[in-house]
């Protein structure tokens, strides 16, 4: 666990989730899918339970060159990382990740602190040598934060997501290379 100082001077702390944490992360979850149109998964199609959660943070927990984060203040999560290696020998070095931060503590550091711990941990990590990310191309936060700590644009998938309201949207594949 470590302590930080957002931009707007509230503290937080990142760590490791625990089996615990599964009823709020799907709080966290359903609040996150019910305020955005820039993340893939619906409010109406997240139907996870507390047994799948459960299972989702051992597995993470348990599973070789995967990592999770939450930031927390005052004990609420409103900060969520989650990095998945590919499975496959030849792709094995490298991995995806999702990150997300809760509306009302967006823009104050807490999404740049997340993904730089990540990146520390990959550097540190002898098996991950590149993490990639897939953002909707109209997250222009999100994008603007991801080249501030060095992703690259690697790729583009037209069309690839379509909003409920019709809009298609571009999705962007961005990566580090950490080796």
């Amino acid at each position: 666990m470590t302590h930080h100082l957002a931009k707007d001077g509230r503290e937080f702390i990142i760590r490791r989730p625990m089996e615990k944490d599964a009823e709020a992360l799907i709080s966290y979850s359903k609040e996150l899918f019910a305020s955005t149109d820039q993340v893939l998964t619906t409010l109406e199609e997240y139907t996870t339970t507390v047994a799948d959660e459960k299972t989702w943070i051992r597995n993470l927990n348990e599973t070789p060159n995967a990592m999770a984060l939450v930031a927390e203040v005052n004990d609420s999560i409103i900060g969520l990382l989650f990095f998945i290696p590919n499975s496959k020998k030849k792709n094995s070095h490298t991995g995806e990740f999702g990150v997300s931060v809760h509306s009302s503590y967006q823009g104050i550091g807490i999404g740049r602190a997340l993904i730089e711990k990540l990146i520390k941990w990959a550097n540190d990590n002898d098996q991950v040598e590149k993490v990639y990310l897939n953002v909707f191309s109209t997250n222009h936060n999100a994008i603007r934060l991801y080249k501030s700590l060095g992703f690259i644009e690697e790729g583009r998938h037209i069309k690839a997501a379509r909003q409920l309201t019709g809009e298609y949207i571009d999705v962007l594949q961005m990566y580090i290379e950490t080796k």
